[in-house]
């Protein structure tokens, strides 16, 4: 590898050469993804757009180590998925943050215990200051004066801010976030997606989101839009895109 490639892998975070995914077998089988070819360098947001069953949740699943390559390459962070032990995707999850429709949180432990469990995969070095950081991570979605409340004490708002919590504790390099501010009022999912914008503006952190949210468009660097498991257009964010996606979401 000459001195150009080099340079040009450590700046990309994500790198995908015809990638294709099927569900089932025989007659049954479906194709998800069909010759996937996609770059995203390291702290670009990019927000994936599409109909329900196009591949986006699929294409994050992959990319984020939660199932295995079947056909193509996949790199993230310079390691190949396709083919990689367990081992290695384990501690390859351990840089990622992950952000469901689903929260997922713990009904016994209170969101600062919740947001602890994402420093949990980091061992014992993870828990150093563990309180500290986490209650530096619950302010940052002003969830500062619910620190000991159980899930049940809290909205279906509140608990998605927990999880996003959670997923931005341990500081990972990519993060992928599945519906984040569909359970989110306006000024809250403004305040999620502009956290989003300053990470990858500050630490490199690369986003990958899956939304229907159009108000939130202004924080993208790119649109990808997918239709029956492929990528039919890749959109740089400017003024003519968010004016045909009905424009942005104010900053408040």
């Amino acid at each position: 590898m000459d001195a150009q490639s080099g340079e040009r892998a450590v700046e990309l975070a994500v790198d995908i050469g015809h990638l294709s995914h099927r569900f089932g077998e025989g007659e049954t089988q479906v194709r998800a993804l069909s010759n996937i070819d996609l770059q995203i360098r390291r702290g670009e947001v990019i927000i994936l757009m599409g109909p329900s069953g196009s591949g986006k949740t699929t294409l994050l699943t992959l990319i984020g180590c939660l199932r295995s390559v079947q056909t193509g390459s996949v790199k993230l962070l310079g390691q190949e998925l396709n083919g990689a032990s367990e081992l290695t995707l384990m501690a390859m999850r351990r840089r990622l943050g992950f952000i469901f429709q689903a929260h997922n949180l713990h009904k016994s432990l209170t969101a600062l215990q919740n947001v602890r469990m994402g420093l949990e995969v980091h061992g014992e070095s993870g828990l150093r200051d563990w309180r500290d950081a986490c209650e530096q991570a619950l302010r940052l979605v002003n969830l500062g004066n619910r620190l000991e409340f159980l899930p049940e004490k809290l909205s279906g708002g509140q608990k998605q801010r927990v999880a996003v919590a959670r997923a931005l504790v341990g500081n990972p390099d990519v993060v992928f976030a599945d519906e984040p501010t569909a359970a989110l009022d306006r000024e809250n999912g403004r305040l999620v997606v502009d956290l989003f914008r300053n990470l990858a503006d500050q630490r490199q952190t690369t986003v990958l989101i899956v939304t229907h949210d159009h108000r939130i468009m202004d924080v993208a660097d790119r649109i990808l839009k997918m239709e029956e498991g492929r990528i039919v257009e890749d959109l740089a964010v400017d003024a003519a895109v968010l004016a045909a996606e009905g424009g942005a979401m104010p900053s408040t």
